[in-house]
């Protein structure tokens, strides 16, 4: 048997391209301006008779079925307000809005630069829903949605994202007006928004749409690092559990079989940082391909801040070269 360590660093490092198929997260902002058309400025958090106001000059959102696009509050209830009727802006919305994209953007592990397109605002009260659906490609270029939460009190109406045998489950509700909360994922995840049970909410919704004329971005998959992953820890977990003689009559296939793996990141983390969900760039990516194939070879997974010590005697070799043994 090779060595486990050195198997596992080869195959993890096939893993280069970090992200997910959905980002999300808070910020802090500086409250922008929101002025709607038909209703004049809107305050935030969002009121509940600003909440009316807003759905008297909305018009019920459609759907796509097919090639058509057609109106049924069984499948859809949500109002929609068209982008040309909606002004946003305020000093600082632009880098506040820069500064989101930069974060959903790494967080789908998208390098290349993107765009958010204002594309509409959607308004849910309660009993506002959508069922399960995939996003149509609204506008050249585009190759997910950007979905901006405005504070608001409610209850209910989580978005969920799905992309082959993963779901996400994600709560956009944010009731200080100093924070929005925001969600992107790429166009052909499932999506669907669950019944708003109290209250009522607005988003705004962006088609993030990339720039040039390059390879449009993909949800970023490992099944096969996940499989490849999943087979090796196998292996390694089978030569563990041999008898004590079998592996006395095969030392050299067993005498290097290490108890537990040890596999370092790239990044620094301190413990507050140290969560399976907050992991930076490739290591993201590593994780997620550990976490997936670990209980199907029977073995545990855990987060650990490592400490190197070095002892020993120092011996100076030169103006700026010193020999540690």
């Amino acid at each position: 048997m090779s060595s486990i360590t050195t198997d596992l660093a080869g195959l993890l490092d096939t893993v280069q391209r970090p992200g997910d198929f959905y980002a999300a997260g808070s910020a802090e902002i500086f409250t922008p301006s929101l002025e709607v058309e038909g209703v004049g400025p809107i305050a935030l958090p969002l009121l509940p008779v600003q909440a009316e106001q807003l759905i008297a000059v909305a018009e019920q959102a459609p759907y796509g079925r097919g090639e058509e696009t057609v109106i049924d509050t069984n499948v859809r209830r949500t109002w929609q307000i068209d982008a040309a009727k909606i002004r946003i802006g305020g000093r600082h919305w632009s880098r506040d809005l820069e500064t989101i994209v930069k974060q959903i953007t790494t967080g789908l592990g998208v390098a290349q630069p993107v765009v958010a397109e204002l594309y509409k605002l959607l308004v849910y009260d309660k009993g506002s829903f959508f069922v399960s659906h995939r996003d149509t490609e609204k506008s050249p270029g585009m190759f997910a949605t950007l979905v901006i939460a405005l504070p608001s009190q409610s209850q209910g109406g989580e978005l969920v994202v799905r992309h082959k045998e993963h779901e996400a489950k994600l709560d956009l509700r944010c009731e200080d007006p100093a924070e929005i909360a925001f969600a992107a994922f790429y166009a052909d995840c499932m999506h669907e928004v669950l019944p708003v049970t109290a209250g009522c909410r607005a988003t705004l919704v962006f088609n993030l749409v990339r720039k040039g004329k390059r390879i449009a971005p993909a949800p970023p998959g490992y099944e096969a690092e996940i499989e490849r992953t999943e087979a090796l820890l196998a292996s390694w977990v089978t030569a563990l559990a041999k008898p004590e003689d079998e592996i006395a009559a095969d030392p050299p296939e067993s005498e290097h079989i290490p108890k537990k793996i040890v596999a370092p990141r790239e990044h620094a983390y301190t413990p507050a940082e140290l969560a399976f969900d907050k992991l930076k760039g490739t290591d993201g990516a590593i994780a997620k391909v550990l976490a997936a194939a670990a209980p199907g070879a029977g073995c545990d997974l855990h987060l650990a801040l490592l400490k190197v010590w070095e002892s020993g005697s120092a011996e100076y070799n030169g103006r700026e070269n010193w020999h540690y043994r």
